[in-house]
């Protein structure tokens, strides 16, 4: 069975004129259920794609696949043409198990197991490295491969730093570590970053790119010639962010540095900016505790709900990594009680299983639905059996058009 057609018995096809919002009230006209609820979109991932072919022409789109490894999801991009951006050696796996030709992936794990780093040379695939360590490494168990040298360069407005673990200094330890190849016969090709996660100071790329091409330049000087750049990820993905805020920088920083792409192969991570606003996470309350005044036991305090999801399923981004909850209560506003102080609880034993605290929510009933958008980065990925509770599962449409 071709890819496409395995892809069509995962999905419900509707019509274009069906919206999100009716999509949400087929999900709650099911009831609570047990698991949590995750509302995949997919036309939402094939209109990212094709603005960022638009607005990035010179830039070569490597889903990576960390931020949601969903079938659909991955399916998608495969018809799409993106290329990937694996971390490890079972996603490495896993790409090219679907056919994925190896030009299409980047090894972009700069810490790699020995291991993994022998896979890698068996498939022959591109990878990349940030040390010394690294370096001898490669030279020991992979002499052949083509190599990008990751330097730091960090945005101070992301909502996770990477540079805190991975990149070189872009000065003066790049320049160490690509004498230090040339001398081990190390064949590097090309550089990358990685400016952090969800980054909002569009315009660091422009720098980021700048300093690229200082790191080109000392290359050429030791006899390098590089042909292959990696321009990260970083790139925000909720609903009400464009990728032509980032393209602005990077394509004035790419006719400036790179005017010339002849021979020259220009990629980027993009994964939240494909998977974020794809999904919608739809949960009911399962249980509530109200808290009143010690003074006034007419007067409410404040109030616990429980849902059926929480840190060890979509939410462990909104306590641990910056993302903000946005809770859209499903019900009239005329049908909610007043706004109290609200807690919102995952279902598991752990007390720190809570994912908002101190938030003004109306008052709610057991079985009320609330709905979260642009849950699909980072959130599934994350899930996890603790306690026995059940993971979040994707109910996926895609519009006729898009299909």
């Amino acid at each position: 069975m071709d890819l496409l057609s395995v892809l069509k018995c995962r999905l419900e096809v509707v019509d274009d004129e069906v919206s999100s919002r009716d999509l949400v009230n087929r999900l709650v006209a099911l009831g609570p259920q047990e698991e949590p609820l995750h509302l995949i979109e997919l036309d939402t991932l094939v209109k990212r794609h094709y603005q960022w072919l638009r607005h990035l022409p010179r830039v070569r789109p490597f889903y990576a696949i960390k931020s949601n490894d969903d079938a659909a999801l991955v399916e998608t991009a495969i018809l799409l043409g993106c290329g990937f951006d694996c971390a490890s050696k079972a996603e490495v796996h896993r790409v090219l198990g679907f056919g994925v030709d190896r030009e299409r992936i980047i090894f972009a794990q700069p810490a790699k197991t020995i291991e993994s780093l022998r896979y890698a040379r068996e498939k022959k695939i591109r990878t990349v490295f940030d040390s010394e360590f690294e370096l001898r490494k490669l030279h020991e168990h992979y002499p052949e491969a083509e190599v990008l040298i990751r330097y730091r360069f960090d945005s101070r407005n992301a909502r996770v730093n990477l540079g805190n673990k991975f990149g070189c200094d872009p000065d003066q330890e790049a320049r160490e570590l690509l004498q230090l190849a040339k001398q081990l016969g190390i064949k590097v090709v090309g550089w990358c970053f990685n400016v952090g996660s969800a980054c909002s100071d569009a315009e660091i790329f422009y720098d980021a790119i700048r300093k690229g091409r200082e790191i080109s330049d000392y290359a050429a000087k030791l006899g390098f010639h590089f042909s292959y750049i990696d321009l990260g990820g970083g790139f925000s993905g909720d609903k009400d962010v464009s990728i032509e805020k980032y393209s602005v920088h990077i394509n004035k920083a790419l006719d400036e540095f790179y005017p010339d792409d002849k021979g020259l192969t220009i990629i980027a991570e993009p994964g939240r900016y494909y998977s974020a606003a794809a999904v919608t996470s739809v949960i009911p309350v399962h249980g509530k505790r109200v808290f009143r005044d010690a003074t006034d036991q007419n007067k409410i305090d404040k109030v616990f709900y429980y849902f059926n999801d929480g840190i060890y399923g979509t939410f462990i981004s909104a306590k641990y990594r910056n993302q903000p909850v946005n809770p859209i209560i499903w019900k009239e506003r005329g049908d909610c009680g007043p706004a109290y102080s609200t807690t919102l609880f995952g279902p598991t034993c752990n007390g720190s299983d809570f994912f908002a605290s101190d938030i003004q929510l109306p008052e709610l009933d057991i079985s009320d639905f609330v709905v979260f958008e642009n849950q699909g980065a980072y959130a599934r990925v994350h899930s996890c059996r603790f306690n026995g509770f059940c993971l979040p599962r994707g109910v996926i449409f895609i519009r006729r058009s898009a299909m």
